[in-house]
């Protein structure tokens, strides 16, 4: 049971990082052809804004998931960390764990109400649902939530070669193969 739902937040990482990296391309050709249309003809998209906006909302928040799983957000050292007994090493990551948790919670109550209350404005360019905007929220602490737990609760969620490929040093072919580590 535990490894097939460590697979499957696997896998939902890995699309995540196709997805981020196809929404960056799309937001830099938008916004390009946007300028150019602009200064060359004269004339430009009038939805570009929108669209950049929602990908760019889209692509930070998908990074900030991928980063709790990478470990790569803001952490202070109070001791280096070869000076750190295991007891306080262990104690630190838990609290940081809780902190990770308590915002994801707040993330998914509130953005689960922020969806719902934007999904009747519609944005004017695009004709678009305003609450696809924000429909990334309750999607990111769902992944930040489950990072957060199999943290707390000392669970191994490590794939050597899926967090290779997170970080950028693998391939998908060994992602395919696996190698736990």
């Amino acid at each position: 049971m535990r490894n097939g739902i460590v697979s499957f937040f696997n896998l939902v990482h890995i699309s995540l990082v196709y997805v981020a990296k196809f929404m960056m391309i799309a937001m830099v050709l938008i916004i390009f052809a946007n300028v150019v249309l602009r200064y060359v003809f004269n004339s430009g998209l009038m939805w570009s804004e929108e669209v950049a906006l929602l990908l760019a909302v889209w692509f930070i928040f998908i990074a900030m998931s991928l980063g709790v799983k990478q470990g790569l957000h803001i952490n202070i050292m109070l001791l280096p960390e070869a000076r750190q007994p295991r007891w306080l090493k262990k104690t630190l990551g838990v609290l940081k764990s809780l902190a990770t948790l308590t915002v994801a919670l707040t993330m998914l109550v509130h953005g689960w109400k922020l969806v719902g209350f934007t999904m009747q404005s519609i944005m004017p360019a695009t004709q678009w649902p305003a609450g696809l905007l924000y429909a990334i929220l309750p999607v990111s602490a769902v992944i930040m939530i489950y990072e957060s737990l199999m943290d707390i609760l000392g669970l191994d969620t490590r794939d050597q070669a899926v967090d290779d490929f997170l970080a950028g040093k693998g391939s998908f072919k060994d992602v395919l193969g696996g190698s736990r580590g």
